[in-house]
């Protein structure tokens, strides 16, 4: 009875000079992926520094007098253009009632004495009618050429009581904080092509890698069935 041959290859054990070497390139390969990959998501946590927006920065100036009601016409111009900016970044915020109170809140303040009510009205239709007409809002705020800023607007508004108008809230910090302020760096400033360096990096740079680390693979193990004469056994 002849014996039988076994051809069970175990990539961790490999136990032929060919698997050894194979083995050997594959393991360079993950590691060059790995760390060009996981290794600059470490390098950006390393040289990030949280970075306020410059309208937050601005804000933060403005707030401790809207607290206190000595904020000026054009500061209150800027916080509601601050809270409408806020608003328009994410479709959850458009659900902040806080939010919402002190832009609506912030507005009134800043109308004339028909214009308040006016405004109350407009609140109060869009709770049910995103068409209401706000063109009287976007002229105050300075804001009619600035159609992003525009369509925002009458979601932004809410139906208030005039006792419950608040242009500020404490709640309404950890919210700009975590729209407002950025992780930057050198990696993410740094423009090339007209990208930030890190999308540039981990949109283009690594895909290319990728497909080097495979063609580079590829040669190595085409030198290496070479070197070990296996091709005969394919011919």
């Amino acid at each position: 009875m002849e014996e039988s041959r076994s051809y069970e290859v175990n990539f961790f054990k490999p136990s032929t000079p060919f698997l050894k070497e194979n083995l050997r390139a594959i393991t360079i390969g993950l590691v060059i992926w790995f760390v060009a990959t996981y290794g600059f998501q470490f390098l950006l946590k390393i040289v990030e520094t949280p970075t306020p927006e410059a309208v937050y920065t601005a804000y933060q100036q403005i707030e401790p007098k809207l607290a206190d009601g000595s904020a000026t016409a054009e500061e209150k111009v800027a916080a509601a253009n601050t809270y409408l900016a806020l608003l328009g970044k994410s479709g959850a915020l458009l659900k902040n009632d806080a939010l919402k109170t002190a832009f609506t809140s912030t507005v009134y303040d800043l109308l004339p004495g028909d214009g308040k009510d006016t405004l109350m009205a407009a609140a109060t239709k869009a709770a049910t009618d995103s068409k209401v007409d706000v063109g009287f809002i976007n002229s105050a705020l300075g804001i009619t050429e600035n159609p992003a800023m525009m369509a925002v607007v009458p979601y932004a508004l809410i139906a208030v009581t005039p006792d419950k108008l608040a242009m500020t809230d404490p709640a309404l910090k950890p919210v700009m904080d975590k729209f407002f302020i950025h992780n930057q760096s050198f990696l993410t400033d740094t423009i090339v092509f007209g990208f930030p360096f890190h999308y540039l990096y981990t949109a283009l740079i690594l895909l290319t890698l990728f497909v080097l680390i495979c063609l580079v693979y590829c040669f190595v193990i085409d030198g290496l069935m070479k070197k070990y004469e296996m091709e005969k056994s394919f011919e």
